[in-house]
């Protein structure tokens, strides 16, 4: 009967041994998996880069045309297509604002509304030259950025022009009125063809906030980030190669935005070596 008895209890302690060794191992799993408020995360966050990353670049453009004195753009651009572009000032000191009224679609589908005003000390292209990026009533496809960006020409090799850029109380709000902030210290460099025009634009430095839900984040580049003019124009709204460090707290995510390819995909890596792709705009 003991023999029974310890047989039974045995096999009671065996079971509940394997029964606690899974509960641990799904506790400490689930920690790990991605959440669908992960994806949003990422998704959005990848969206409002975006999209602050094209009015920069927007604004750059502005400046660096010299038909940029007053009426629409004389520019193979088409983001200008339907935008008003108007300068006041001298080649050294103005302003120079974009405006694309209640609406202008470009033909990969974003729409853009209101103004993006630009006000500049220095000719651009020259080392210590500044200016800041700010907008009114701007919107890209519904999601309102607002925020005060300063970039300062900080080029060494006039083959490869450099920009710092600061921003400090960035914010977008969305269609449902959730409100996302941000504040980044970035460097951009020109990749430029034997004509002047640019065909890479690449990005590294840190960014922090708090995503529309709330939840905050800190951000670290850790391969610089490429936007190609070439999958631009295919509509590709991303950087096409780079990676970059999301942490939230405990959680971490890392971004990878692939080999170069134009597509908008990006893949997500979690702690556990874990892989998902998402789309970013749809």
């Amino acid at each position: 009967m003991k023999t029974n008895a310890f047989i039974h209890k045995s096999g009671f302690f065996a079971f509940l041994i394997i029964l606690l060794a899974a509960f641990s191992c799904n506790n400490l799993d689930s920690g790990t998996e991605f959440s669908a408020e992960d994806t949003d995360d990422m998704g959005a966050e990848s969206l409002e880069e975006s999209s602050n990353d094209d009015a920069e670049d927007l604004a750059m453009t502005a400046l660096s045309s010299e038909s940029a004195a007053g009426g629409k753009m004389a520019a193979t651009d088409d983001r200008f297509a339907c935008a008003v572009v108007t300068r006041t000032g001298t080649v050294d000191a103005g302003t120079v604002r974009i405006d694309f009224g209640d609406g202008c679609t470009d033909k990969r589908g974003r729409v853009r509304r209101g103004a993006i005003v630009i006000v500049f000390n220095g000719f651009w292209k020259v080392p210590g030259s500044s200016w800041s990026v700010s907008f009114d009533n701007y919107s890209v496809n519904d999601v309102k950025l607002d925020g005060v960006r300063v970039v300062t020409n900080i080029t060494t090799d006039t083959l490869r022009r450099r920009f710092q850029v600061d921003l400090e109380n960035g914010t977008a709000t969305w269609p449902d009125g959730r409100i996302s902030r941000r504040r980044l210290h970035h460097i951009r460099e020109h990749e430029c063809d034997l004509n002047n025009v640019l065909i890479r634009l690449i990005i590294w430095g840190t960014a922090d906030g708090n995503h529309r839900n709330g939840r905050g984040y800190q951000i670290e580049i850790l391969e610089p980030l490429i936007y190609s003019r070439e999958c631009h124009d295919k509509g590709v709204i991303i950087p096409v190669k780079g990676v970059k460090l999301i942490k939230h707290g405990n959680r971490q995510i890392t971004v990878d935005y692939g080999d170069g390819r134009c597509d908008n995909i990006v893949t997500l890596i979690n702690v556990n070596g874990r892989t998902k792709d998402i789309r970013i705009g749809g």
